[in-house]
């Protein structure tokens, strides 16, 4: 009896660590400076509690993992969590000591080794297959989400004034700042887009997630990117998901005009408003296909016919509905991140995408135009990349 309660007492003990790491993160309670060691904690403690949230997702309603969840569940989830470890742990040896049970007993010989040695090297296999997913869910949570990669990409454009020719356009995507990413290492982004010494950048969608809270600091940041010719944007569905009203105030106050359907014209004199027959670059962007209206000819509005045009579409299966009567030379989009996770001989498990991998990640065939998906930044849903990693896009515009 004496060792049940003390079972209990750790497992309660267990359930209260978890709830003292996940309360905080989820809602952003730390200093800034914490968030490295905090984020790295939190995203263990949720993949920890995931089984148990999704057992509860059948008996208990709840919005998704896209959102905090509410004081009971996540008391809920974390006080059972630790149990559920516990009782897999105790199956599992329930199961290994039934299957001792029905060997047969071995004739020793020579040839055989000892017990002690025999039990020295089943240990040690055991501990080796062991290593492998324990160091891989390691990699895959805590090392491979920090390791940034810049892409490069060349597009040749039709009609490109000769004063644009070679321009660079730097795409970042998917920054999710929320419980799993911290400002510290969005900041890293943002410095690393600044070396690649870009003309435009374009901001794809998703810069935040799970909380509103998290919307001026998440958007703030990007007031520290340099390009000559400044920034542009258009809304995710996470970022509807938690107030696009208040997204757009955020990048209003930093000087980044979204334009979700709408647009601007890009001459060798900057962004204007006004288009210039044979000076100018059509950028455009159209609303979020889950949550917002996709309007191609907002975006494209003005256009001369022989303007060349860029399309900014958070997510790529917009493309599947762009008008094949409307010249577009490239979509630059965002949205799927890779997949987060690719297999060996396996690839991508998981796209959020009605086309499968066919617009999971890099340059994809639109059915009107190239379409050019960033892998992102951040991670959604799962705190898990592997063999995906993060990456900024630097796009050059070449003269066809």
């Amino acid at each position: 009896m004496r060792r049940l309660f003390k079972t209990l007492f750790v497992l309660l003990l267990a359930g209260l660590a978890l709830f003292l790491v996940t309360w905080p993160s989820e809602h952003f309670l730390l200093p800034t400076a914490s968030e490295g060691i905090a984020r790295s904690i939190y995203r263990v403690s949720f993949l920890l509690r995931l089984p148990v949230m999704i057992m509860a997702l059948s008996c208990i309603p709840i919005e998704g993992f896209h959102v905090a969840q509410s004081p009971p569940l996540t008391v809920f989830t974390c006080a059972l969590t630790p149990f559920f470890w516990y009782g897999l742990l105790l199956g599992a040896r329930t199961l290994i000591a039934g299957v001792r049970l029905l060997r047969k007993p071995i004739i020793r010989n020579t040839d055989v080794p000892s017990p002690s040695r025999r039990a020295f090297l089943a240990q040690s296999a055991a501990g080796a297959v062991l290593a492998v997913p324990f160091g891989m869910g390691g990699y895959s949570v805590l090392i491979e989400p920090q390791r940034l990669h810049v892409r490069a990409y060349e597009f040749p454009i039709r009609d490109l004034p000769a004063e644009l020719d070679g321009l660079r356009i730097v795409q970042v995507s998917d920054t999710h700042y929320g419980p799993f990413i911290t400002l510290p290492y969005l900041q890293h982004a943002v410095d690393q887009a600044n070396a690649l010494k870009g003309d435009l950048v374009v901001l794809t969608g998703d810069y935040v997630h799970r909380s509103p809270m998290v919307i001026e600091r998440g958007i703030s940041v990007f007031a520290d990117l340099k390009a000559r010719f400044g920034a542009v944007a258009v809304l995710g569905n996470h970022d509807h998901w938690e107030d696009a009203d208040a997204c757009r105030a955020a990048f209003k106050r930093i000087g980044i005009p979204c334009i979700d359907n709408a647009r601007r014209f890009l001459t060798p004199d900057g962004l204007s408003e006004t288009p210039y027959a044979q000076r100018s670059l059509c950028i455009g962007g159209i609303g979020d296909l889950w949550e917002d209206k996709t309007d191609f000819a907002a975006a494209t509005r003005d256009a001369f016919p022989n303007m060349p045009r860029i399309v900014l579409s958070h997510n790529p299966d917009a493309a599947e509905k762009a008008p094949k009567s409307l010249r577009i030379d490239l979509m630059c989009s965002g949205h799927t991140h890779g997949g987060q996770v690719w297999i060996p001989g396996v690839g991508t498990p998981v796209v959020p995408s009605k086309f499968g991998q066919k617009y999971a990640g890099g340059v994809c065939e639109g059915p009107t135009c190239p379409v050019l998906v960033s892998r992102g930044v951040g991670m959604a849903f799962m705190p898990i990349r592997f063999g995906v990693t993060p990456e900024i896009g630097a796009i050059t515009l070449r003269r066809a």
